[in-house]
């Protein structure tokens, strides 16, 4: 039950947050032709993206606590469950970039990433649901759940499809507006700029790998629990990665 509770809490704070955005939120844009943009031109933010993904997690979490299975290691997942855990790898390592990189960015100049005029505009629980909590809740998921990782190469396949793909839509809105999303790239020459994409995917690599190992030692220090969903495989002896 408390799964159940847990993501189904997850995925309405996280719907009320998107939705009061797109509902009430008028953001001053650097220039007009950014209004174009998808989602209120809130498509431009990775942190958007991020959210939109823990929401997703979190709801195919639910579904897999109604429908599917919680066992350690089904013999058989259900495809909910095998959705769910490959998903999980990458809304962990994309929620604990978007925490650290806002946060660091923020203590050094919130001008850089997230100004005065723009902040106001926020609840301040608004801003933690969009850059701290998103950590949090998926740190929780890893400690109260079971989930087997995919191989190292659809995992990595799944991150860089996912991170490239918010890179390439950047770069677009900038080629198209001739503006930066977030101001701190105004101060970058180009080098820096590449150095600082290189070493954003770099980070997220390892942020993967770091959630990899920390659910291998979290999942097997932990005894099983049959308490949710349809349980209907044993325990297995560790599989081989790719």
């Amino acid at each position: 039950m408390f799964r159940v509770l847990f993501h189904l809490t997850v995925v309405t704070i996280n719907s009320f947050v998107l939705w009061y955005d797109q509902t009430y939120i008028v953001l001053p844009l650097p220039v007009k032709e950014m209004e174009t943009l998808p989602l209120k031109s809130r498509s431009m933010f990775l942190t958007i993206w991020c959210l939109i993904l823990q929401t997703v997690y979190h709801f195919i979490a639910l579904l897999n606590d109604i429908f599917g299975s919680n066992a350690k290691t089904p013999k058989k997942p259900p495809i909910i469950r095998q959705i769910k855990d490959t998903l999980f790898s990458l809304a962990f390592a994309t929620a604990i970039y978007v925490s650290i990189a806002f946060w660091s960015i923020y203590a050094i100049d919130k001008e850089l990433i997230f100004p005065e005029h723009i902040e106001k505009l926020y609840h301040p629980s608004f801003n933690h649901v969009l850059h701290t909590t998103v950590s949090v809740f998926i740190i929780i998921e890893l400690l109260t759940s079971y989930r087997n990782y995919p191989s190292r190469k659809i995992g990595f396949s799944v991150m860089l499809t996912f991170f490239i793909s918010y890179i390439v839509w950047f770069f677009t809105i900038y080629a198209k507006t001739g503006a930066w999303v977030y101001p701190v790239f105004k101060l970058f020459t180009w080098p820096l700029r590449v150095v600082f994409i290189v070493l954003s995917i770099s980070t997220a690599a390892l942020l993967y790998m770091f959630g990899e190992k920390l659910n291998n030692f979290v999942c097997s220090h932990k005894k099983e629990s049959y308490s949710v969903g349809i349980q209907n495989g044993t325990s297995q002896g560790k599989k081989k990665r790719t």
